[in-house]
């Protein structure tokens, strides 16, 4: 087989020629993840993108019209510590590096859609990341508050659980991860926990079952606790929080009096209280002997009606029963009619908390398996996330017409420290949009999953300058028919993409929920010892070895 340049141009050319259909057509769309331009692809991206390549060619010949778009994750903590490494600015890295990768591709002659491709460290993709995110804090799914946290005391960032291993060390750094304290930017992706499964009929245990409902608590600081049984938080007796607790850790203004009753073996009553919503009671705080509660929860609310230990605990305390007990065996609950519509066969049927916005409280169903998205990252090579904190109003979101909010132009990086952008002097501060007065911008940076929670949705509109993509270009493309990526991303990206994709069709931008019809995992290509290489370090040969020999053809196959 011709393995010349020169022929291999003169095919990806009729290729992209052919590529050229009319848009009547009927449309297949294959998705391969887009990479993080590292500067070099080996052998598992070439698998990769050569079955998306394959499939592609295959719809095309069907008849079909292909979208086979790339890009790139450029964003990212491995491009802050590269260029720190090397004295560079990390966009002249990235960018660099994204020039010799599509310079690999082009080698390989796969027949991408270039004019499509997106980068998102570039302002006209990330402004409308950021324009999502001002989205999520008006409907009420951003919120920011103090965590314990996963800390990486060599990257100097927060980790997700996920990026922590088996032997509790971080994902790139391999170093020892610490337990901190630190005031986190999250986003509410447990509200969408039942709509998220109903689409996932098969696979129930993913997510858990969604039989838990939060539950707001106020004390000097706010508590949420999820309860399987929301009709009886009308009775309860307590709240009950394990050591580890926030409450107990960093500037908590309780600290202190939680601290002089702490004792590891027992429970331990405590002066402080919490304000039950639903009631307008105070509830006494327990700091409890078990240093975690089923369901990795770690408060937990002390229903003792319901729980033989509940009963227990609240023996010493005033606690009012909301259950009345008859002959037969049965029960009525007492106060709780507006959250509980059925007792007739002596079950609890579970239903949404009525919302109470005068008190600010509200519930949905959800599961103890999941948790809420952090997404606050302690870096510079990132998105800044597009609020400013005003001393009269608080947090407040940067207006959509204000957007971009842009990264500063810092002389140096040491990767050591506090978030970078605090270092940022003529950048941090800035004015209220609200009300005027003087006010210091965010200087977290959004975490790069918020990039490819969306990055489909633009492959079908990326020129776009006055909104994140065209609706009917998005449900004309949309599902995508094929998407190809490890399994490694099935717990993190593959959730986070389902759930903004949720909010989309919820905000009307989309006619769909599912972003994906089907979703391929290509498997690991291992070395001769049956080890898979480390993508974290620069331990694999690049791409451009195999075709070096033996040409695309040969490569392709392979890989």
């Amino acid at each position: 087989m011709d393995n010349d340049p020169k022929h291999t141009s003169k095919v990806v050319a009729k290729w992209l020629k052919d590529n050229k259909v009319k848009v009547l057509e009927k449309k297949f769309y294959v998705l391969s993840m887009f990479p993080y331009p590292s500067g070099h692809f080996h052998m598992g991206h070439v698998r990769v993108y050569t079955i998306s390549d394959t499939i592609g060619h295959f719809q095309r010949m069907r008849g079909h019209q292909v979208l086979n778009p790339m890009g790139w994750d450029a964003f990212g903590l491995p491009a802050e510590n590269a260029a720190i490494e090397r004295g560079l600015d990390p966009e002249e890295w990235t960018k660099s590096n994204i020039q010799s990768m599509r310079e690999q591709l082009d080698s390989l002659g796969l027949c991408f859609n270039w004019d499509k491709e997106v980068t998102t460290c570039l302002p006209d993709y990330y402004r409308w990341t950021q324009w999502l995110f001002v989205k999520l804090f008006k409907a009420g799914l951003a919120y920011q508050k103090e965590a314990v946290v996963n800390w990486d005391p060599v990257d100097q960032t927060v980790l997700a659980d996920e990026q922590v291993d088996d032997s509790v060390r971080g994902w790139r750094s391999g170093a020892l991860v610490e337990q901190k304290l630190l005031r986190q930017w999250f986003i509410k992706t447990t509200n969408y926990a039942k709509p998220l499964l109903d689409a996932l009929a098969e696979l129930p245990e993913w997510y858990g079952h969604p039989s838990y409902c939060p539950v707001m608590y106020l004390s000097i600081n706010c508590v949420c606790q999820a309860t399987s049984s929301p009709e009886a938080v009308f009775g309860a007796a307590y709240l009950s929080i394990v050591p580890s607790h926030r409450l107990l850790h960093g500037t908590s203004p309780v600290r202190s009096a939680l601290e002089r009753v702490l004792q590891t073996d027992r429970d331990c009553l405590t002066e402080v209280t919490a304000h039950n919503l639903f009631t307008s009671q105070e509830l006494p705080l327990v700091i409890s002997s078990k240093k975690e509660f089923e369901g990795h929860l770690d408060t937990v609310i002390g229903i003792p009606d319901r729980s033989v230990e509940d009963a227990s605990v609240a023996r010493a305390l005033s606690w009012s029963p909301v259950l009345k007990g008859h002959e037969d065996g049965g029960h009525t609950l007492l106060n709780s009619a507006e959250v509980c519509l059925d007792t007739q066969q002596h079950t609890l049927r579970l239903t949404p908390l009525p919302r109470r916005p005068e008190r600010k409280v509200d519930g949905h169903l959800t599961s103890t398996k999941l948790r809420n998205w952090r997404i606050s990252r302690q870096r510079y090579w990132g998105k800044p996330i597009t609020m400013v904190h005003c001393g009269s109003c608080g947090p407040v979101a940067v207006p959509e017409e204000q957007l971009p909010v842009t990264l500063p132009k810092l002389p140096s990086l040491t990767g050591k420290g506090a978030s970078p952008l605090e270092h940022a002097d003529d950048w941090i501060s800035c004015t209220c949009p609200r009300c005027k007065g003087p006010a210091r911008w965010e200087t977290d940076t959004m975490d790069t999953f918020v990039d490819s929670s969306w990055y489909y949705f633009r492959y079908t509109d990326p020129h776009n300058q006055d909104r994140p993509f065209e609706r009917y270009l998005a449900d004309h493309w949309l599902p995508v028919d094929v998407y190809i990526r490890g399994k490694e991303h099935a717990v993190m990206h593959l959730y986070y993409a389902r759930f903004l994709s949720h909010f989309c069709r919820d905000q009307g931008l989309v006619g769909h929920r599912e972003p994906f019809k089907k979703l391929l995992v290509q498997g690991l290509i291992k070395g001769q010892t049956f080890r898979a290489a480390d993508r974290g370090r620069e331990t694999i040969s690049t791409s451009q070895v195999g075709t070096a020999g033996w040409g695309l053809y040969t490569s392709a196959f392979t890989g």
